[in-house]
């Protein structure tokens, strides 16, 4: 996948957060379907890892840096959950985008060139190509989630 053709996925990922607006708070504030998250929490939980990115990954994403491995995924997770349940779905959208936004505007700034330059997030290979396009996957997963309501 190339820069501009990753660019513009989650471009249109701000898309679809924008046409997640027709929710009213009861059916996003409620899960998906029984014992799974609502669409807020959905949300949130993908906005909560755009963050964690922006902050904790892409300063590091340098040829031959060796970034921390993931955090717990579960304990990451539950406090992504919390959170929506902090703020109305609105919000929760509204925040999603500016993350999201945020991780736009860094991409922009890379050269494409240094797309395939490795780093290493514990001991696993990545670079800033694959690290995105993995993410875009994570997306469509929990949009396919929601896109079911």
């Amino acid at each position: 996948m190339t820069k501009e053709e990753l660019l513009k996925s989650y471009n249109e990922y701000i898309n679809w957060l924008d046409s997640l607006y027709i929710l009213d708070e009861i059916r996003a504030t409620a899960p998906y379907t029984n014992g799974k998250w609502s669409p807020n929490e959905i949300v949130m939980h993908l906005a909560e890892w755009d963050r964690f990115t922006v902050e904790q990954r892409l300063p590091n994403m340098k040829e031959g840096e060796r970034c921390e491995g993931y955090p717990d995924f579960e304990a990451f997770n539950a406090k992504a959950a919390a959170l929506a349940h902090e703020q109305t779905f609105k919000e929760t959208l509204s925040y999603a985008k500016k993350q999201r936004q945020k991780i736009i505007e860094k991409l922009q700034q890379i050269d494409e060139i240094d797309w395939n330059k490795v780093f290493y997030i514990g001991n696993s290979e990545c670079t800033v190509r694959s690290y995105f396009t993995d993410f875009l996957e994570h997306d469509a997963h929990h949009r396919k989630q929601i896109s079911a309501l």
